[in-house]
């Protein structure tokens, strides 16, 4: 009770009690309309048919009730918001963002479909001026509820807000966030239900071992007499070969800088060396490919080996390489900074030097953050596609060397598990197609066996 005099007491400002007293008003004058409706489609219908809303009648049972329902909430919301009880800002808040938003897609969609439709090619400024009007109509209608948003949030601190209204407000949040994170979950389980369903008709059609283990990848067949072989051997080989390839090139590159980053460079070189490596993660996949054609394989070719056409393995895992930098580097230089200085310290004042104190205190002890970065660069490089589509080759044989010399292996051309998803998933049909979708389904049970290896490392890291 004297919390409530303590509130009715506060000395809040004349502008917050504009504000309240007028939503709340607002709030009744729309409960009292939701009644005066129900009233009317139930007291005089006759009322509804003059002014053209005869077709609520069929169903008025239900909008009755809703009208009802709804009345009782605004009522119940008006005189909280007299109250200044927190609760209800917190409804209007959340109502207000959810209907900003909403319309703010309706508009995206509006306009969206109005630049698109038609057969013809819409000029730029025919496609500036829809925007800008979806820009003003979406403003003009949305200027009102955004400044009660406003409105809101600058006066969260004068309404009234009781322990069990917190915890309340507190649960809820855990809940909201909780299910976020559950969604996560769930949509990774929904995915690979949705390829594992599939994929099922080819592994009871051709059979688990015979696309494990198959060296032929023969789907054209399916059109004719003979009979099909979907043997993914060669495409399991060419992710491997190409990942091993880049973590080869990738991996020493990565730690390196790492090490430059946590331990050796001042601030300067660090300042412009960390934000060229995070532009690496920008760069879309495609440039990557589009380097690795007009760059890589001119220089690759030049290797004097029979059948070298300069794209393959080798060119493959170079570009990969490149593209695993900024995972492992990251990682690996978090790791590193995460060492206790005592270490360095210690190493230091038993004489070792500066390098031998990195080599022999620091890499030691981040030895597992730092394999955790390799096996996340792993799984980057397993999953690139674009990029692999357009420097690999994409030759369906098993690699084989192109001469006596075992190196040669990495000049010959390959496929990947993903390459071989984008190349033919648009004429897949039947027994092929599901056994592309097979390839996702070992691409992916491939992938989060080797990020929950990182998972693993990154634990151990922590109890140690």
């Amino acid at each position: 009770m004297a919390q409530q005099i303590n509130n009715d007491k506060l000395d809040r400002p004349i502008y917050v009690k504009i504000i309240v007293k007028s939503l709340s008003v607002i709030l009744g004058l729309a409960a009292v309309a939701a009644i005066a409706f129900v009233a009317i489609l139930f007291i005089a219908p006759d009322m509804l048919a003059r002014i053209g809303l005869s077709e609520l009648l069929s169903m008025r049972i239900q909008y009755g009730f809703g009208a009802l329902v709804g009345g009782a909430l605004f009522g119940w919301m008006a005189r909280g918001m007299w109250r200044y009880k927190n609760w209800v800002r917190v409804v209007l808040l959340a109502g207000l963002m959810i209907f900003i938003f909403y319309y703010f897609v309706v508009i995206v969609f509006a306009v969206s479909s109005t630049i698109f439709e038609g057969e013809q090619v819409v000029s730029a400024s025919a496609i500036l001026r829809v925007a800008g009007q979806g820009l003003l109509f979406f403003i003009l209608n949305a200027i009102v509820p955004g400044l009660v948003l406003f409105a809101l949030m600058k006066t969260g601190q004068y309404f009234e807000e009781n322990p069990k209204q917190r915890e309340f407000v507190d649960r809820t949040m855990r809940y909201v966030l909780l299910g976020t994170a559950l969604s996560c979950i769930i949509i990774v389980f929904l995915i690979f239900i949705f390829t594992m369903t599939e994929a099922w008709p080819a592994i009871e059609e051709i059979g688990l071992s015979d696309m494990l283990l198959g060296t032929i990848w023969r789907p054209g067949s399916i059109i004719g007499n003979d009979e099909a072989q979907l043997g993914l051997l060669p495409m399991i080989f060419g992710s491997i070969l190409s990942t091993f390839g880049a973590v080869v090139i990738g991996v020493p590159l990565s730690i390196g800088t790492a090490i430059l980053l946590a331990e050796v460079a001042p601030q300067a070189v660090r300042d412009i060396l960390r934000p060229a490596i995070e532009l690496l993660a920008g760069i879309p996949s495609v440039v990557y490919g589009l380097f690795g054609m007009v760059v890589l394989a001119p220089l690759i070719r030049k290797i004097d080996v029979p059948h070298n056409t300069g794209f393959g393995l080798l060119n493959a895992s170079i570009i990969l390489a490149v593209m695993i930098i900024p995972t492992i580097t990251n990682i690996a230089e978090d790791a590193i900074r995460a060492v206790p200085r005592e270490y360095k310290e210690g190493s230091l004042a038993l004489g070792g030097t500066h390098w031998q104190t990195i080599v022999r205190s620091i890499l030691p002890a981040a030895r597992s953050g730092i394999i955790a970065a390799i096996i996340l660069g792993i799984g980057r490089a397993l999953g690139e596609t674009m990029a692999m589509i357009m420097v690999i080759g994409n030759s369906i044989a098993m690699p084989q060397p192109l001469t006596d010399n075992p190196l040669t292996l990495f000049l010959n051309t390959a496929r990947t598990l993903t390459g071989n998803i984008a190349v033919e998933i648009n004429y897949a049909a039947g027994a092929h197609r599901s056994a592309l979708f097979f390839t996702g389904v070992l691409l992916f049970i491939m992938i989060m066996l080797v990020n929950s290896s990182a998972r693993l490392f990154l634990k151990s890291k922590q109890e140690h």
